[in-house]
């Protein structure tokens, strides 16, 4: 199990309503079965899962046993979601299939075939986030409630019906119907958690109606140093082809260069956003700072674009710096260096989420952000 592999999910699986709510554990099975589809894949493949990665997802100590693993997998297949869409809902089961390979201590799982639209070829209207983000989580609760944060991070902000909410995050239990109980044993534990242990930050306020809760709003704040950090060099070949990197960058730079400490977190950010294309988009980015003549601060700027870079990122807009134009602004004008990827910056409060236009309006100001400076 690669902790880096990255989870992506249409935002309609995300804000789906699970019918019989995924436990941790099996929340975490899935998660681990999307992280394992390719952006490329047309269509669903047999995942394989090892007795042990099953045996640390579930916590179980010592020895893992077939039928402690065979359990669980079975109750697996009996949970379904509930996924509405432009023709009505659907109604689907998870997995399909399980199957035990005999002296390999390997399980394979497969998907519903019900869930494609939702997991395959995406290209608008979804969320990915680290699958490291959700195995640290221990309670169900709290991944779903991460999941819905980071589908609304973008915009900072989300509010939600109380009724709503609990369905959405599994907590439909009769013990929480009321609000006290709901807050005590569900939402604040479960923000907790994010708190502690994600890239998020979460606060709430509740929003009343006379004197009775109706509707929670959140606030959503990036909190990358708990994710995104230096990665420690292990290999000697991986340490000598990011110096590479650093020396052909440098090479394309005016007058300034990039030390070693201001590469890295530049590099470990734009691949982040980027994968293999990050040092093609980083030349594009500094090629730009060059024939852009009113730039005065050119390292600061280079952050602040990247930090918007991962904004759009973040909402799912597809984007290159090669869509930068350079362009005259006005005489006296100096970039201001912004927080970098290790400072919770203060996203600006939106008003109305919960319309799609209005958050396609977001959108296309983050991109209009990206191009516009």
């Amino acid at each position: 199990m690669n902790k880096k592999h990255i989870v992506t999910q249409s935002n309609k699986l995300i804000e789906a309503r699970h019918v019989k709510p995924l436990s941790a554990r099996e929340q975490k099975i899935i998660l681990t079965m999307v992280s394992m589809i390719q952006p490329s894949d047309e269509d669903f493949k047999v995942y394989q899962i090892s007795i042990q990665e099953f045996s640390e997802m579930l916590g179980l100590k010592g020895h893992a046993k077939y039928e402690e693993i065979k359990d669980v997998t079975l109750r697996l297949q009996e949970k379904t979601i509930f996924i509405p869409d432009e023709r009505g809902f659907v109604t689907t089961n998870w997995v399909a299939s399980q199957r035990y390979i005999n002296g390999e201590g390997v399980i394979e799982l497969t998907f519903s075939p019900y869930l494609k639209p939702y997991l395959l070829q995406l290209k608008n209207q979804f969320t990915s986030y680290k699958l490291s983000n959700i195995l640290s989580l221990g309670s169900g609760y709290s991944i779903r409630l991460y999941e819905l944060m980071k589908k609304w991070q973008h915009l900072g902000r989300w509010k939600c019906p109380l009724e709503d909410l609990k369905a959405t995050i599994g907590a439909i239990a009769k013990s929480h119907s009321a609000y006290g109980n709901f807050k005590g044993k569900a939402l604040l534990p479960a923000i907790k958690e994010v708190n502690e242990n994600t890239d998020l930050f979460v606060t709430f306020e509740e929003i009343k109606k006379g004197r009775k809760v109706d509707a929670i709003e959140f606030t959503i704040k990036h909190a990358p140093e708990k994710e995104i950090k230096i990665a420690v060099q292990n290999k000697k070949t991986d340490s000598n082809k990011n110096e590479d990197v650093r020396k052909r960058l440098n090479a394309l730079a005016g007058n300034y260069k990039f030390d070693q400490i201001y590469f890295s977190e530049m590099f470990q950010g734009a691949t982040f956003i980027f994968g293999k294309n990050a040092e093609t988009e980083l030349t594009l980015l500094i090629n730009y700072v060059n024939e852009e003549e009113t730039i005065k601060n050119p390292l600061g700027f280079i952050k602040s674009k990247l930090q918007t870079a991962w904004k759009v990122h973040e909402s799912g807009i597809p984007f290159t710096f090669a869509d930068l134009k350079p362009f005259k602004r006005l005489v006296g004008r100096t970039e201001m260096v912004p927080s970098w990827f290790g400072e919770k910056g203060d996203l600006k409060e939106k008003t109305e989420v919960e319309q799609d236009l209005n958050v396609e309006e977001e959108r296309q100001k983050l991109l209009k952000e990206l191009n516009g400076g």
